[in-house]
């Protein structure tokens, strides 16, 4: 209780000076404001659709889940009174009560069943939760769960922003609109959004847990991370999320500054389209594999700060096996693996988004492709059409991020190379393999924990095998603040908390 005490005090003494204080008439209080900028906007508000960081650090603010995890990873209640298996495939659970929605609504279990049966129908968040087979309301705050199968990580799915609870009566008469205008449960609610530039909130009233010490938060987008920067600087912003590694000695040396440097639960890497050709060619992806020279990426682009990878799975997260170390750098390798392969089509190309930190790691993988005689064209796509077009197989190469949301290693696995995925649920690399699907369901039927590894394990060797993506690296989430800004609490998945 000191401590919030003093976070509170703190807050209050400070007026948060940075947050681009509103000054009102004599006698009324200052309003507190967050500005917080990150370098994408998000495509929609609905916490359902699209399991993307820049969406869901502003929709884990709007909306609540029905658990939570603690910063040691530990399942917490959150709309949830309790929850309890009452056999391995059935879960009860009791929803808590007083707890409104920003319109005033009383949260219902109709809210909550609804909001389930909705993320069952979206690709973004099916993955996490597609075991579910039925739900059944056995009074005003109770519901039952009923699995298809045993399936251990349903709970953290249930603590993921992406099933977010909404308000059923809000998004039936909303339609469409409710994904740019979001209403939920959460501490702040939404207020406007002007496209490509600024996504505001304001603390919500009646928020079940008390009203949130900040008045207003602030989302702004500025892609460039040197803009960024300079905007934290000069007292524009107070958060900014993904400062570039580059600017990181630049940061620490302003006095008015602080900053955040902690290994995440993201994993960059290059998705290959298993279904095209000739990247079907087992022979041909592990040449390109073996051409990449993941510690020069490190060095050159996270400035040695990011983790060369072994493993799609970051090795922060439950059932990781950073053992696995096959086709690292290794040109001649690569050349011979080349010749192997039988191909003959030397000419490739891949996609990003407008990140500056993903153009210099394409250039480095340019740079090594033409080592082993194979030219590569960088295109740069915007955000939207990055991903809606990867979705559909457009594609043969992507550089791009995932963020293990859950800390366990089925959020990586099942969604990004699990066959029933392909596709908007995840899978882009269009890659299926029966043994892999097999180790991963077996996982997900299994509650021991030192079982679930050994699977996890299993399945990450066959997937590195047959190359069926290429991690790169695990880098490093940094975030830019104002001294005064005390209280926030770094969360490994990204999913950051403002509460």
């Amino acid at each position: 209780m000191k401590l919030k005490k003093y976070i509170a005090s703190s807050l209050l003494l400070l007026g948060l000076l940075a947050c681009g204080e509103k000054k009102t008439v004599q006698d009324e209080p200052v309003q507190k404001i967050l500005k917080v900028s990150q370098g994408a906007q998000p495509k929609t508000l609905d916490p359902n659709l699209n399991n993307e960081v820049p969406a869901l650090a502003i929709t884990k603010q709007i909306y609540n889940t029905l658990l939570g995890v603690d910063k040691d990873g530990n399942l917490i209640p959150e709309l949830a009174e309790k929850w309890e298996f009452l056999d391995e495939t059935n879960l009860r659970i009791t929803i808590k009560k007083g707890v409104k929605f920003h319109n005033g609504e009383p949260l219902t279990v109709e809210d909550a069943i609804f909001s389930l049966e909705k993320a069952l129908d979206s690709p973004g968040s099916q993955s996490i939760i597609e075991k579910i087979k039925s739900m059944k309301k056995l009074d005003d705050s109770t519901f039952d769960i009923e699995l298809a199968t045993t399936f251990s990580p349903i709970l953290y799915g249930l603590a993921h922003p992406l099933t977010g609870i909404q308000n059923k009566n809000y998004v039936e008469k909303k339609g469409d609109d409710a994904r740019l205008e979001p209403m939920g449960t959460g501490p702040f609610k939404f207020e406007k959004w002007v496209p490509g530039e600024n996504i505001e909130l304001s603390a919500f009233e009646n928020y079940y847990l008390g009203k949130a010490k900040i008045d207003k938060i602030i989302f702004r987008v500025i892609p460039e991370n040197t803009n960024r920067l300079i905007a934290l600087e000069t007292g524009e912003i107070d958060i900014a999320y993904g400062i570039a590694p580059i600017d990181m000695e630049q940061l620490d040396k302003n006095e008015r500054l602080k900053s955040i440097s902690e290994l995440g639960y993201s994993t960059e890497f290059i998705q290959i389209n298993n279904g095209k050709a000739p990247l079907n060619n087992k022979k041909f992806r592990q040449a390109l594999s073996a051409a990449i020279d993941k510690q020069s990426i490190s060095e050159a682009v996270y400035l040695g700060t990011a983790k060369t990878a072994q493993t799609i799975v970051n090795p922060a997260v439950f059932g990781s096996d950073q053992s696995i170390d096959k086709y690292g750098y290794n040109p001649e390798l690569s050349k011979k693996l080349l010749e192997e392969s039988g191909v003959k089509e030397r000419n490739l190309k891949v996609w990003i988004n407008d990140n500056p930190v993903r153009v210099q790691v394409a250039q480095i993988v340019q740079s090594n492709f033409k080592e082993i005689g194979i030219n590569l064209e960088i295109e740069i796509l915007e955000w939207g059409t990055y991903l809606q077009k990867s979705a559909n197989g457009e594609h043969q190469l992507l550089i791009g991020g995932w963020n293990t949301g859950t800390g366990d290693a089925d959020n990586t696995l099942f969604p990004l190379l699990h066959s029933s995925s392909l596709g908007a649920k995840g899978n882009r690399s269009f890659y299926s393999n029966k043994d892999f699907d097999h180790f991963i369901e077996a996982a997900q039927m299994t509650s021991s924990q030192d079982e679930r590894k050994e699977l996890y394990s299993k399945a990450q060797e066959i997937i590195t095998e047959d190359m069926a993506l290429i991690p790169t690296v695990y880098r490093r989430d940094n975030i830019g603040l104002q001294k005064n800004i005390v209280g926030f609490e770094f969360k490994p998945s990204g999913h950051h908390y403002l509460y």
